[in-house]
């Protein structure tokens, strides 16, 4: 689009009227040598217009009114030659002879242009308006001047010493956006100005027709020298006055815009030149301070496999000796290196093909790798274009074992470090679901630390605290490979049996292991005792929940009948048959 402007702005310097189309065949652009050969259509075409449109303005002023009712057919045969013209032709229009070109551009657009073939019939003398008759008869160029004088592509212009304009050419129309010659004839210089920018200017550009009009004020005073104006359409024009008889001046209009654009442009480019340098060289300077002091790694290898930068972090993440990274190795250099102080030993065996394959993939990826010395690095790197890749390197240790820590306690108890609850019933779900009720399965015990109560109310909770620390330490090495221990809640414990466990052993193990008078290093606390009820698949219960409640119910009659001393009973034998109702386990429904 900026390519056909500027070229409609050039064809108007050799009155080459030019319009273009999109595909749809809707206007896209034009030059006001357009407007001069169809005057019909200023004010009228318009951005989106559709070349019908255009068409039906241009036969509605050629066809007499026998010919009106056939304008559709004119305007779809027009479409037609828009579409396929392929070679100029010529025609008449108001008073031209004119040749026609249709030229289709690779994007789809399509340009036509219209040049005239013959210079016009010699125009008579123009008549003036009536306000300024006397001044404009005596004036006027000779006919065959103003003939010439219309085919210069500069506007002309006559004024007289009183600054009214006695005589124009039709680029000077063209220039200021006048229709006629009859409408500008009369006019002061500086009406004509104004006239310009009432027509084409925005509302937004009022100061600059201020400072034009401030211009012209000065420079008529005293003509002689060039000077410039700026139109409407970001246009420019160099004005240049030379005095003529009778106090007359001729005033001769250089379209400039094309100069004053490139102007603009290199002082733009000048100045974007010389605040790109500076902005190179501060952020030049940012970027080897960030590179220095950043918490990652980094490495940037170019489309030839050679390592362009590395920064201090990656060096010391990789544990690369800085004289090999100065020397600008290949990228395969340094994996040599690495393979030769056997980085890889403890990377994956996917990293492992990745890395013996080059290192290098043409997309986005990312990896994580544990080094020798234990550090888990998050590798990531991104392709250029153009070949080569930039690849950071990020220390995550602390991360994983942060999630690490996360995920272990959310499986297990914060102060004994037994798994909890959940866990316990997930794993015990999983050892019923495997067990056949013929061969039997497996058993739970559930532990309570009698009196544990009063050790918290006596001796605080910290002693409290200690208490089940060290219970829990004492269970887990009576258990061992037997099975598994979880801290179910406050002083409650239990114990998972595998299938062929001898469980009431076990129970009786740790009730052994609990009377034992030097399993706690509590100073204050000696008198700690435990209940232990057993319950086994699939007489105890025939899911996880119930089985569990059968144990508890056989701990709390261990713990009722054992004087707190402790004590075990198994659910199901004739000691468990004594329980109150409420404590008795309730089928699943």
């Amino acid at each position: 689009m900026a390519t056909l402007s500027v070229m409609a702005q050039m064809l108007d310097g050799l009155s080459v009227a030019l319009c273009a189309f999109d595909t749809q065949d809707r206007t896209l652009l034009w030059n006001r040598s357009f407007v001069r050969y169809f005057p019909e259509h200023a004010r009228h075409v318009h951005v989106g217009e559709h070349y019908g449109d255009n068409l039906r303005r241009f036969y509605r002023h050629r066809l007499d009114a026998s010919e009106q009712p056939a304008l559709e057919r004119y305007v779809q045969a027009g479409i037609e030659r828009h579409r396929t013209q392929q070679a100029p032709f010529s025609f008449e229009h108001r008073g031209r002879r004119l040749s026609v070109s249709s030229l289709a551009l690779p994007d789809g657009t399509r340009v036509r242009m219209w040049r005239e073939d013959t210079p016009p019939p010699a125009a008579p003398t123009p008549t003036p308006a009536p306000r300024a008759a006397a001044a404009s008869v005596a004036a006027a160029p000779e006919p065959m001047e103003a003939s010439l004088l219309d085919h210069v592509a500069d506007g002309v212009s006559v004024i007289d010493a009183g600054t009214t304009i006695v005589w124009t050419n039709e680029a000077f129309l063209a220039m200021y956006g006048f229709e006629s010659r009859e409408d500008a004839l009369g006019l002061s210089f500086s009406a004509a100005y104004e006239h310009s920018w009432r027509v084409e200017g925005e509302p937004s550009q009022a100061s600059r027709m201020a400072d034009g009009l401030s211009v012209l004020r000065d420079q008529l005073r005293f003509p002689g020298a060039a000077f410039e104006l700026a139109l409407p359409g970001d246009r420019w024009c160099r004005v240049i006055a030379r005095a003529g008889p009778q106090g007359r001046h001729v005033l001769v209009h250089v379209d400039i815009t094309l100069l004053k654009r490139q102007q603009h442009e290199l002082l733009a480019a000048e100045a974007r030149a010389r605040e790109s340098e500076a902005q190179l060289n501060r952020k030049s300077s940012m970027l080897e301070l960030t590179l220095e002091r950043m918490d990652q790694g980094l490495m940037m290898v170019n489309a030839e496999g050679i390592v362009e930068l590395c920064n201090r972090r990656a060096m010391e993440l990789l544990d690369l000796p800085e004289a090999l990274m100065a020397s600008r190795p290949s990228f395969q250099r340094v994996l040599q290196h690495q393979l030769d102080r056997r980085e890889f030993d403890r990377a994956d065996p996917s990293v492992m093909g990745f890395i013996s394959a080059g290192g290098i993939l043409n997309r986005p990826h990312s990896y994580e790798r544990e080094r020798p010395d234990g550090r888990v690095i998050e590798i990531r790197s991104v392709p250029l274009e153009g070949g080569g890749l930039v690849r950071t390197y990020t220390d995550i240790s602390e991360r994983r074992a942060q999630e690490q820590r996360i995920r272990f306690l959310a499986r297990h108890d914060g102060l004994t470090g037994l798994i909890n609850r959940e866990v316990f019933m997930e794993q015990l779900g999983e050892a019923m679901g495997s067990a056949s009720a013929i061969a039997g399965g497996p058993s739970v015990c559930f532990l309570d630390l009698d009196r544990f109560k009063s050790i918290n109310d006596r001796h605080g909770h910290a002693v409290g605290d200690q208490v089940l620390i060290e219970a829990a330490s004492r269970m887990s090495m009576v258990v061992r490979d037997h099975g598994v221990v979880a801290r179910l809640g406050g002083d409650e414990f239990g114990v998972l049996l595998g299938a062929g466990v001898n469980a009431r052993a076990v129970a009786q193990q740790l009730l052994e292991a609990f009377r034992a008078s030097d399993w706690l290093t509590v100073g204050p606390v000696h008198d700690v005792a435990i209940s232990i009820g057993v319950a086994t698949f699939p007489s105890g219960g025939s899911d996880s929940h119930s089985l569990l409640r059968s144990a508890d119910a056989a701990m709390y009659l261990a713990k009722a009948t054992g004087g707190g001393l402790g004590g075990v009973r198994v659910f199901g034998t004739s000691a468990a048959a004594v329980l109150t109702p409420e404590l008795q386990p309730q089928p699943m429904p």
